[in-house]
C-alpha cells in the first residue's frame, strides 16, 4: 500500500508551521489539537487541524495584529487545501524521477505535482514526454503553491496568459485605487464599496503587496527630484 508523507492533523500542523516560520511567524506544539501562532512574540491565534483559525478580541487590537491574523488565515486556508490535494493525490509513476512526487492535476499534456520534503511541498509542472512515460520542461515554483497553480493554467490552456495580472500590475492598480479613496471625490457608496473590493482581492492576491508599495514609493521620490547645482 503506498505511503503518503503528510498525515491529516500532525502533516498538515508541521506543513503549516512551515509556511508561516517562513512568514515570520513563530509557532509553537499542538496542543489539544490547536497550534498557537505568535507574532512578535505574542499570541495571535490557533490553528486547528482543517484549517480554521480562532482567535480572542484580545489578542487583535490594532490593524496591524488584523493584517497579521488575514495573512495566517489566508496561509492557513491554502495549506490546508493543498495538504487534502496531497493526502488524495497518486504518486506520479514516470521515468527518470528518483523522489516521489504526487500527481495533483492532468490536462491538456501538462501535469503539476507536489514533492514533500523538510522544507514543506515543492510544487512543479511539466509537459509530458516519451508517450506519457515521462516530464520534461519542468518549471519549479519551490513552495509557492499558488504560482505552481497560475503555471499549470496557463501551460495547459486554462486560461490565456493575458487575462492575468502580474503583482506589479496588480500593485499599482491597487496604488491607483487608493488615491482614488483618499481624494475628495464624489464616489457613490456603491462605487466606493466597489473599489474597496477590488483591493480586498489583490491584498489577498499579493502577499506581499505591502513590501511593493513601501519599496515603490522611495522609487518616484527619487525620479521626481530634481538635480541640485
Amino acid at each position: 500500500m503506498e505511503q503518503n508523507n503528510l498525515k491529516k492533523g500532525a502533516g498538515f500542523f508541521s506543513e503549516v508551521g512551515i509556511a508561516l516560520r517562513r512568514e515570520g511567524y513563530d509557532t509553537s506544539s499542538p496542543d489539544n489539537g490547536l497550534l498557537p501562532v505568535s507574532a512578535d512574540g505574542l499570541p495571535l491565534c490557533r490553528i486547528s487541524e482543517i484549517g480554521s483559525v480562532r482567535y480572542r478580541d484580545a489578542d487583535i487590537g490594532s490593524a496591524e495584529r488584523e493584517n497579521a491574523l488575514h495573512e495566517v488565515t489566508k496561509t492557513a486556508e491554502t495549506v490546508a487545501e493543498y495538504t487534502k490535494l496531497m493526502n488524495a493525490a497518486p504518486l506520479l509513476k514516470t521515468q527518470g524521477l528518483d523522489e516521489e512526487y504526487r500527481l495533483l492535476a492532468d490536462f491538456n499534456g501538462v501535469v503539476l505535482a507536489g514533492h514533500p520534503s523538510r522544507l514543506g511541498v515543492q510544487f512543479v509542472t511539466w509537459d509530458w514526454d516519451y508517450d506519457r512515460t515521462g516530464v520534461s520542461q519542468g518549471h519549479y515554483m519551490s513552495n509557492h503553491y499558488e504560482a505552481a497553480k497560475k503555471d499549470f493554467a496557463v501551460r495547459s490552456g486554462l486560461v490565456w496568459e493575458q487575462q492575468l495580472f502580474s503583482p506589479e500590475h496588480l500593485t499599482e492598480i491597487y496604488r491607483c485605487v487608493q488615491d482614488t479613496l483618499d481624494h475628495p471625490y464624489d464616489l457613490t457608496y456603491d462605487r466606493e464599496e466597489c473599489l474597496d473590493k477590488i483591493q480586498e482581492q489583490i491584498t489577498d492576491l499579493v502577499p506581499d503587496l505591502q513590501q511593493r508599495i513601501a519599496q515603490a514609493q522611495p522609487q518616484e521620490e527619487s525620479a521626481f527630484t530634481e538635480p541640485t547645482m
